[in-house]
């Protein structure tokens, strides 16, 4: 009891110091926890990535023998809306179809659209989540349009129809024989996605800046149907059966395709799902090993500052140390109290940074495109985490403390 109350006085005498170690600790501990969510919240964010991934499903693309021509490669025409139906009825196959993983163009209807004889070729795909519209002219999309013939069109496709963009508001133009009324008109400054406010590796938009026309979902699909798909395919989707292997499905898909465009100047590949996840795989280990040596530099740093300031206090208290030792006290009393005083600060320090800590987790996780996950294990790994710091850090001064000549400390 005695030794606390002793601690207590010395750490309100130096109120300056013992706020600078705290300092450095709750740093530290802030540091260690921020770092450790976000870590955890990307390793979630991962492994779901991981779980998406469908193990009876690839994707077969195209390259080009001549690669000037990879960005070109669409008017090679690799793929076509007629090779679906062929390709659908190949052994294993249960689901086939342009892909969606390159610049969503496989989610893009393009066609002619008429009105009052005059004709325009439009681009319409779904509006997605992340994109907001704010039109020009007319208004976005509601609840009521869900199971209406809508579309929002773009100002290229109003100023080809109409004299004035304002007029084609209201007006019914034919797509493929289908009627569709125009409620908005939009343009590049209509249309802004989330990832212009919060880009990450998982939301970044390669079609930013490309404008379409906007229809809802099930307008959308009613006008394209099972074989009309968009007239350009960049590569194919495929799933295949329970029972199939994935591999010996995509090659016979592949040598199918070889038959149907026999003087294609390039080669098929197909992707290797297992290696997607293994890469994700890979992250989520690199993460890991990232958050632990973070953590590790974070409690080193910490831990200097803590034997620093203590070895200012061994410096400064050299005379009370010397007369303690003169009139009895114990080199291991010393010891002790000098590491009892390095424990108290950092575990205070610790429990000031789990608070901090929080709160910065909290606020970092408006600005990330994932949530910060702080867990049990980040609280109770700060908390060890704090008191091996002082220990470690603080029984070398104390060390020195208990060794110091009481003669020689007396007259410094």
């Amino acid at each position: 009891m005695n030794l606390v109350k002793s601690t207590l006085s010395n750490l309100k005498g130096h109120k300056l110091r013992v706020f600078v170690t705290l300092l450095w600790i709750i740093m530290g501990i802030t540091s260690v926890i921020l770092v450790s969510s976000i870590g955890n919240g990307l390793k979630k964010e991962v492994e779901t990535s991981v779980n998406k991934v469908n193990p009876n499903k690839t994707r077969i693309h195209f390259e080009p023998a001549d690669y000037s021509m990879t960005n070109m490669s669409i008017f090679l025409k690799p793929f076509t809306s007629e090779d679906m139906e062929q390709l659908s009825f190949t052994e294993g196959v249960e689901k086939i179809g342009p892909s969606k993983d390159d610049f969503d163009f496989a989610s893009i209807h393009s066609n002619e659209a008429t009105y009052d004889k005059k004709t325009t070729y439009v681009e319409i795909t779904e509006l997605k989540k992340d994109t907001k519209l704010n039109p020009i002219y007319g208004r976005n999309f509601s609840l009521d349009d869900a199971n209406r013939k809508v579309i929002i069109i773009t100002m290229q496709n109003a100023t080809d129809l109409f004299d004035n963009p304002e007029k084609a508001l209201g007006k019914g133009i034919s797509i493929n024989g289908t009627i569709y009324e125009i409620i908005g008109i939009v343009d590049e400054s209509s249309v802004s996605n989330k990832t212009d406010e919060n880009k990450s590796m998982y939301n970044m938009n390669p079609m930013e800046g490309y404008v379409t026309s906007y229809m809802p979902k099930k307008a959308l699909d009613g006008l394209v149907n099972q074989y009309n798909y968009s007239q350009e395919i960049y590569a194919l989707d495929l799933v295949v059966s329970k029972g199939y292997d994935v591999f010996e499905v995509a090659n016979n898909i592949i040598n199918k395709l070889y038959e149907l465009h026999p003087d294609i100047n390039g080669s098929y590949k197909t992707d290797d799902p297992s290696e997607s996840t293994q890469e994700l795989q890979n992250m989520i280990s690199t993460i890991n090993k990232f958050v632990t040596l973070i953590t590790a530099i974070s409690m080193f740093v910490g831990g200097i500052g803590v034997m620093n300031i203590m070895y200012v206090s061994v410096m400064e208290r050299q005379r009370e140390i010397g007369i303690r030792r003169a009139i009895g006290a114990k080199p291991r009393t010393i010891m002790l109290q000098f590491l009892v005083e390095a424990v108290f600060i950092t575990v205070c320090g610790g429990i000031l940074g789990i608070i901090v800590g929080f709160i910065v987790v909290n606020y970092a996780s408006n600005y990330l495109p994932f949530k910060a996950i702080p867990n049990v294990n980040s609280f109770l790994f700060a908390s060890i985490a704090t008191v091996v710091t002082g220990v470690i850090f603080g029984i070398i001064p104390a060390f020195k403390a208990s060794r110091l000549d009481p003669i020689k400390a007396i007259y410094k």
